[in-house]
């Protein structure tokens, strides 16, 4: 048998380290960031502790890079809309967070509870800002081409609605009305 290669290594490389950050992300959403040990994390990824060091510096490393992967996702997202008319963008944006919320609420799980804990995660609320900015100018320079007369005032406003129906949805669940809402923004901004 061979040795492996350098891609063949980069490719073990990167799936250890998703195991490990599925792992953790699952564990850190079900249990919380302070009842979840850098050994339950490797046993759930089947991995030694000492090969989770190798790729991660500690747990607040894990979670960082975990945040990021998060962000990552939104960004890439964002990146496809900008080219598109504005009422097209604004609907894909709409119809991205509400997939989001139906779909992925152990990611909002994870990042509320981090944000909830801001004084412990200086680094998500670093993120969370240059985010939150990053995403209002977006919404401000559409809905600026769609000719509101206070584009920056309703961008704000959007971002509010994204954060509460964020959180009421993981309150409520199954139960929330998020089909209502999203047809709402849809009708009210993309019409």
């Amino acid at each position: 048998m061979s040795p492996r290669t350098t891609a063949q290594n980069a490719v073990i490389r990167q799936q250890s380290q998703r195991k490990i950050m599925d792992a953790a992300f699952s564990l850190i959403a079900k249990n919380g960031y302070e009842a979840t040990s850098i050994a339950m994390i490797a046993s759930q990824a089947g991995v030694s502790k000492g090969l989770l060091y190798n790729y991660f510096d500690s747990k607040e490393d894990l979670v960082k890079q975990l945040v990021y992967s998060i962000i990552e996702i939104g960004d890439d997202n964002i990146g496809q809309i900008e080219s598109l008319d504005p009422k097209e963008a604004m609907s894909m944006i709409f119809n991205w967070f509400f997939t989001e919320i139906r779909e992925k609420a152990d990611h909002w799980r994870l990042l509320t509870a981090l944000t909830m804990n801001i004084e412990r995660f200086d680094f998500v609320h670093e993120i969370v800002i240059a985010k939150m900015q990053e995403y209002v100018s977006l919404l401000e320079k559409l809905l600026a081409e769609l000719g509101y007369d206070d584009p920056l005032g309703e961008a704000r406003v959007i971002a509010a609605l994204f954060d509460g129906i964020g959180l009421q949805a993981l309150i409520a669940r199954e139960d929330y009305y998020l089909n209502d809402l999203e047809q709402f923004m849809l009708n009210k901004y993309c019409k």
